[in-house]
């Protein structure tokens, strides 16, 4: 199945789905928090987890394939990108942060992943891209100047951390197209990354003193370490998929989706209300994703890509 100019809207459910069920992981992330379990052991049993889930899966499917360098280097760079930093990161600050403005943050990845795309030459300079670019920072300078933007003006700075998330989420999209080698299954693929994220994440939370056993004696610990596998899971494997037939900036429009999602599990868990400037810099990315899916042109055929990039 390909995208074509006219087709691309059908895959906009898919998108939404996907970007309300990925939303999910960020208030378990704040639950993990409230719980007291240390961010990084937290991320590295759930992402251990999803890891043998899919691995399983992609061998009854018989969609595994021998390792080779390629294969190994698409691992652990998507892994880190993709998992290993800026997951931990957003881990660690969803207790300080509203689930809302947190996902907020992410409505940038469009617009990142476009600009990261040009200069890999895997999209070409749109008009629309750039008024996209500009609505969604614009939006963000709705966030972060006025003193009523945020709950409390304390906030400023966690988010400015926060956007490492989306700079690494949108350098995924851009380089999981250069690096994935040719003819791996999408299930390999988020097997792969989701265990070079493993692999990378041990040392890191043994060093840091952040170990612990699971599964916990506690059942509710457990639950939430297990939700958050399910939905890596399950999200990891749709990425790899759409993003194929998408192409990486129009796949990453599913971010608006997460702020959606992002706003109704706020609401829903934790009573979030948010102020009147968090809903301009909404209505401004939004805005910015009509004219950005306009200008979006149909995806080269997956294999063209690497060649093109390489040019």
């Amino acid at each position: 199945m390909k995208m074509t100019d006219k087709n691309k809207f059908l895959f906009i459910p898919a998108l939404a789905v996907m970007g309300v069920v990925y939303s999910a992981l960020f208030p378990v992330n704040k639950i993990s928090g409230e719980y007291g379990l240390p961010y990084i052991g937290y991320v590295f049993w759930f992402s251990l987890l999803a890891t043998l889930v899919l691995l399983a899966i992609a061998a009854f499917k018989k969609e595994l394939r021998p390792l080779t360098w390629p294969h190994i280097r698409a691992y652990l760079v998507i892994g880190i990108i993709a998992v290993a930093l800026p997951v931990p990161l957003l881990t660690f600050l969803a207790p300080k942060l509203p689930v809302g403005i947190i996902t907020l943050l992410l409505v940038l990845v469009p617009m990142l992943t476009y600009v990261m795309s040009y200069f890999l030459r895997i999209e070409k300079f749109r008009l629309s891209g750039i008024v996209g670019v500009l609505l969604g920072l614009g939006g963000m300078l709705f966030v972060l100047i006025p003193q009523a933007g945020l709950p409390t003006p304390d906030m400023v700075g966690w988010v400015l951390l926060a956007l490492v998330g989306p700079i690494c989420f949108a350098a995924c999209n851009a380089f999981v197209i250069i690096l994935r080698p040719p003819d791996t299954p999408s299930l390999m693929m988020a097997a792969g990354m989701s265990a070079g994220a493993t692999i990378l994440l041990a040392p890191v939370m043994v060093a840091s003193g952040q170990a612990f056993v699971f599964p916990a004696d506690s059942l509710d610990v457990n639950l939430v370490i297990l939700y958050a596998a399910a939905i890596t899971a399950a999200t990891t494997v749709a990425w790899f998929f759409l993003v194929r037939i998408t192409g990486p900036v129009f796949f990453s429009q599913f971010n608006y989706f997460i702020v959606l999602g992002g706003f109704g599990w706020g609401y829903i868990l934790n009573d979030e209300r948010h102020s009147f400037y968090v809903w301009i810099a909404t209505a401004m990315a939004f805005a910015g994703l009509a004219i950005f899916t306009h200008g979006t042109k149909s995806h080269k055929a997956a294999e063209e890509l690497p060649a093109a990039a390489s040019e």
